[in-house]
């Protein structure tokens, strides 16, 4: 591709990794960051974005620089073994997140229509299933609806600020690194839904989908880092929205389910009309892609086809699509998701983030694997970082998985 191809011939992977990334959970995250620190938190989102963008772009040089798939390449170097942990993690991790995109599909589907939760699960579910069955080109449907919807995402959540507001003075301020007491737990779950590197590792596979290889290589990164940057500009704008509607107000909420209804009370069903819109759009690119990656990752760890057209990653694709409609809807009609489900997947993220982010900085880094292509100083610096994050968060993980467990 040269300059005068189209912008939108140019961009696509780094748009798909952050429509998965832009869930309910991190909207819940910079919602809570506005309403109980106003604009204090914003710098995290921003170290989030940095690392999440230069782990995309690892993700973008790897996928030009293999000839076989990334967890191919790992059973080839060193092991069927090591590929099958990566891929079957990251497919329970998936599937653990399905279950939060319908809870965010049905709150926003029943605040625009008032039909009942449990109905949409299915509904969404099913559509997602004939979409995938029926499209023959996976990937270039998925690209060209996750421009649509990151379109949407962008009007309905920088639209909201026209009831909100928006203070400059606090915005430039809360650039500046600080904590305050009890900021903790907010922080790290911003970072943990931010800086995804299950999300960054399939950014290789989006990026052989697109068909980019060496040549296309400046594209494949400026698409990493334009995709990211509109992931961390939409969550700030969220965040803009909590901290000057909700921040010192003592209200509460835990899902975007609170959520929507506290906007509704406090700025009007129009504002909630936006915002539920733009909740829906997140959910739902979230919640086609997510599945998309659980299931190619698992085709490749079991050394099957992980083209997103063939049929073992449609597959495995369709079944984390139906594990995360049947939790969401007996958390409906049950009035509580099953335990153990949910301690699956958590156990699964806390082997999936620091296994993906090892393996895509290893690879990444490697001058025998990405030849001129390979981390250079500032990515290496960043990368070690990102790592040192990721291993933080494993520990704190890991410490309240023990927890539930005893």
């Amino acid at each position: 591709m040269t300059e005068k191809t189209p912008i939108w011939r140019r961009v696509g992977p780094g748009l798909i990794t952050a429509s998965v990334v832009l869930g309910p959970g991190s909207i819940v995250a910079s919602s809570r960051a506005g309403a109980e620190g106003g604009y204090r938190l914003l710098w995290v989102l921003v170290v989030a974005g940095v690392f999440m963008a230069v782990y995309t772009s690892m993700g973008a040089r790897l996928g030009c620089a293999l000839t076989v798939t990334p967890l191919t390449h790992v059973a080839q170097r060193a092991g069927r073994w090591l590929a099958l942990l990566a891929g079957l993690s990251a497919f329970l991790v998936t599937a653990g997140f399905q279950f939060g995109n319908n809870m965010g599909v049905a709150f926003a589907a029943t605040g625009l229509t008032g039909l009942p939760h449990w109905v949409w699960p299915i509904a969404f579910t099913t559509a997602s299933l004939l979409f995938l069955v029926s499209a023959k080109r996976v990937y270039t449907m998925l690209e060209r609806l996750m421009m649509a919807l990151v379109a949407v995402m962008i009007v309905c959540f920088f639209g909201n600020l026209f009831w909100t507001g928006i203070s400059l003075p606090k915005m430039v301020g809360g650039l500046a690194p600080g904590f305050a007491r009890g900021d903790g737990l907010i922080a790290r779950s911003m970072l943990a839904t931010t800086f995804s590197a299950v999300a960054a590792f399939y950014q290789a596979y989006l990026v052989q989908a697109k068909q980019w290889r060496r040549e296309q290589i400046k594209d494949a990164v400026r698409d990493a880092w334009l995709g990211i940057a509109i992931l961390a500009l939409i969550s700030a704008a969220i965040l803009t929205g909590a901290a000057e509607t909700l921040h010192g107000s003592g209200t509460g909420f835990h899902s975007v389910g609170d959520l929507a209804q506290v906007l509704k009370g406090i700025l009007g069903p129009a504002a909630n009309l936006v915002f539920c819109l733009g909740l829906g759009a997140a959910a739902f690119s979230s919640f086609i892609v997510n599945a998309v990656v659980g299931g190619a990752l698992l085709a490749d760890g079991l050394g099957l086809d992980a083209d997103i057209n063939a049929r073992p990653a449609k597959t495995l694709a369709a079944a984390v699509m139906l594990i995360g409609c049947v939790v969401a809807v007996m958390t409906f009609q049950l009035g509580k998701g099953t335990t153990t489900s949910l301690l699956v997947a958590q156990a699964s993220t806390l082997i999936a983030a620091p296994l993906c982010a090892v393996l895509l900085f290893v690879l990444a880094s490697s001058k025998e694997v990405m030849g001129g292509l390979k981390n250079r100083a500032p990515a290496m610096v960043l990368g070690c970082a990102g790592l040192v994050v990721i291993l933080v968060l494993w520990g704190v993980g890991l410490r309240g998985f023990i927890d539930k467990l005893s």
